[in-house]
């Protein structure tokens, strides 16, 4: 759903660069270009909505690997009297329900802030004081909806409504259409109706929540309880203009309430989709079943996918499918779990087992091991019997799962301790892909310790878990031509209708963003790409200095 970021005076961006989001978008470029800033960006819009705090440091999504350093951090060359400008734009068709009727006229809407300082009279930050959501906008198709900006006492009051936006045109017809007696509506009406929309302006407030304000209140009662009464506002001929005003008092800011609470609802919605893997993936304890889950670096560090993989059959067998295959990890590791039993479990069927072993010496009664009544058996059958009653028994026992690797050269159990980083590195990834349904997976590095034929195989993980069933979304951070090179290979063998199997992909399916690093700030220019697989653009930065006839 969404369509794009848009993102301004945060970390190495200074000038707002739009940031186009695909099924599969790879950014790109040099070193400290600002790669990472795309993300790190979501991350913080994630904890401002999980917290309402926007002064962040570390994220909960985000572990140790994401660092924000709080606002005079992250805002652009640390001037704390620059305003983060931070936007999201959403695919309307794909909105639901009432979201979907108000938004119709458009294909696209576009909702954000700018996050920044209060500032004295020579333009610089006020001593104590926080940073603070000072305005919010809606646009769509290149003009404004609606702005609001922050006001002294701490809300937001609406500063514009653009009454000629097909949005506003729409919602204005349908209201007075729809609750008046007026029956039809002519654009003269319309015109008429700028100096009451005016007015209305100028009593709409609104609350701040976490990162979004609280919908839209008019602090103007006049007339009110009257009209609640109504189910038709009556329009006479006479008074047609005055009477038109008057419902439109009341239903307009009624319907732009909900409107900005749907949409924020819906942004949030799509935020709190965000999945986050770091560059550094980390092994877990050796004995994985009593690892630590409360690790703030067990989601962004990949611990919970060796979870994942030990409680889920089917992801695991994905998994072991990607580690032995002769044309990817040619690994001869089977991922496998093994049942560990606890003291208490033990202690107690010991202590059963004794107490009838003792009980059957006392009163000579050998039938509870299974020896016919009579016959006396010697010490060690009894204790055999006993301790074959205990084996018996350990299908009852609570039983805990260990996750283990086998060794299929020697049918030799091993930990994920005991072999090759790749396997740690692209597990967390695998999983990601594998184990998520519509989520948007942001990995940074996915690439790293692999060699050069399995980061062209993550593509093929990418467009099967983006493509295919799970509908999840991929924003990653890559140094790697040789990904991005698989991918351009699908959209050609597509075109062809050679992709064995693989779900179709196009050049409408993937983003390939090159971050360019300036003295003024980072830039953002995507690559367009052909339905044969091949740059349009000119490739900036080293990357990809093969003669493209050569390569395809």
């Amino acid at each position: 759903m969404i369509n794009s970021l848009h993102l301004g005076n945060f970390k190495a961006f200074a000038e707002t660069q739009k940031i186009p989001v695909k099924p599969i978008t790879l950014i790109f470029g040099a070193n400290s270009a600002g790669k990472s800033s795309i993300i790190h960006s979501l991350a913080l819009a994630h904890e401002a909505l999980r917290t309402g705090e926007i002064d962040l440091f570390r994220t909960d999504l985000g572990g140790s690997s994401i660092d924000l350093g709080g606002f005079r951090q992250y805002i652009h060359r640390r001037q704390a009297n620059r305003r983060m400008d931070w936007r999201l734009t959403l695919d309307t068709k794909k909105l639901q329900g009432r979201l979907n009727e108000l938004l119709e006229p458009v294909s696209e809407i576009t909702a954000g802030v700018t996050i920044g300082m209060p500032l004295d009279d020579m333009d610089q930050p006020m001593p104590g004081t926080s940073p603070q959501v000072f305005s919010y906008e809606l646009e769509s198709e290149g003009k404004t909806l609606l702005r609001m900006s922050r006001r002294p006492a701490g809300h937001l009051a609406l500063d514009l409504l653009t009454h000629k936006h097909p949005v506003i045109q729409r919602i204005i017809k349908a209201l007075l259409e729809g609750f008046t007696t007026t029956g039809k509506i002519t654009e003269e009406d319309l015109a008429r109706l700028k100096d009451p929309i005016a007015e209305i302006i100028a009593n709409l407030r609104a609350p701040m929540g976490a990162f979004f304000p609280k919908g839209l209140k008019d602090h103007s009662t006049e007339e009110e309880g009257e009209a609640r009464q109504l189910s038709l506002f009556p329009v006479s001929k006479g008074y047609r203009q005055e009477d038109l005003a008057k419902a439109l008092r009341f239903f307009l800011p009624r319907t732009l309430d909900e409107l900005i609470r749907e949409l924020n609802s819906q942004l949030q919605s799509e935020i709190n989709r965000l999945q986050y893997l770091g560059p550094l993936r980390s092994y877990p304890a050796r004995h994985f079943a009593f690892a630590e889950h409360e690790d703030i670096n067990w989601y962004a560090g990949g611990g919970y996918a060796w979870d994942v993989v030990r409680r889920n059959q089917e992801i695991r067998g994905r998994v072991n499918s990607w580690l032995g295959d002769e044309e990817k990890l040619s690994t001869p590791y089977e991922l496998s779990t093994k049942n560990l039993l606890t003291i208490d479990d033990l202690d107690a069927d010991y202590e059963k087992i004794i107490e009838q072993i003792e009980k059957a010496f006392v009163e000579n009664d050998w039938t509870v091991f299974g020896v016919e009544e009579g016959v006396q058996g010697d010490l060690f059958g009894e204790v055999y019997n006993a301790l074959s009653k205990m084996k018996e028994s350990e299908s009852n026992l609570s039983g805990i799962q260990e996750l283990v690797l086998l060794d299929r050269r020697t049918d030799t159990q091993v930990s994920h301790r005991d072999v090759g980083i790749g396997v740690s590195q692209v597990l967390p990834v695998l999983v990601s892909a594998y184990a998520s349904h519509e989520k948007i997976i942001a990995i940074e590095q996915p690439e790293i310790h692999l060699h050069p034929a399995l980061q062209a195989e993550l593509g093929d993980v990418f467009i099967e878990s983006a493509l295919g069933r799970s509908k999840n979304k991929f924003i990653i951070e890559t140094h790697s031509e040789h990904l991005i090179l698989r991918l351009l290979k699908r959209i050609r063998q597509t075109t062809r209708n050679q992709n064995n199997g693989m779900p179709k992909i196009s050049p409408n399916d993937i983003a390939l963003l090159y971050i360019n690093g300036t003295p003024k700030g980072s830039t953002v220019q995507e690559l367009r790409v052909d339905e044969r697989g091949r740059l349009i653009d000119q490739c900036p930065g080293g990357f990809f200095e093969e003669d493209f006839e050569e390569l395809f």
